[in-house]
């Protein structure tokens, strides 16, 4: 799934856990239908030098930042700047895919 900007809805959305860490934005989204009639979903987030899938059960509400349910071990805390620029890739990406259909 793309949105076509980014911070959209969901994607490009700073995400922070459990413990008020902010670790990265909200990649992607991926939903799969291997299990129907029940259908699995996930956020893909993307942090520096990780980026990694939680299920969407374990986010405890989206407004203006995506909040978590738990506490993510494997991602360190990013600030603002890196947000932005990890923003900037994300929307290099959607360009570079949009560009090629």
């Amino acid at each position: 799934m793309y949105e076509l900007t980014v911070p959209g809805k969901i994607l490009g959305k700073e995400v922070v856990d459990a413990s008020a860490k902010r670790i990265g934005i909200v990649r992607s989204i991926r939903l799969s239908l291997s299990a129907l009639p029940q259908i699995k979903a996930e956020i893909f987030i993307k942090g520096l030098e990780v980026e990694f899938p939680v299920d969407i059960e374990n986010i405890q509400a989206v407004g203006d930042i995506v909040q978590l349910k738990t506490v993510i071990k494997e991602a360190r805390g990013v600030d603002v700047r890196e947000v932005m620029s990890l923003r900037k890739k994300i929307l290099e990406e959607i360009k570079a895919y949009i560009a090629n259909i």
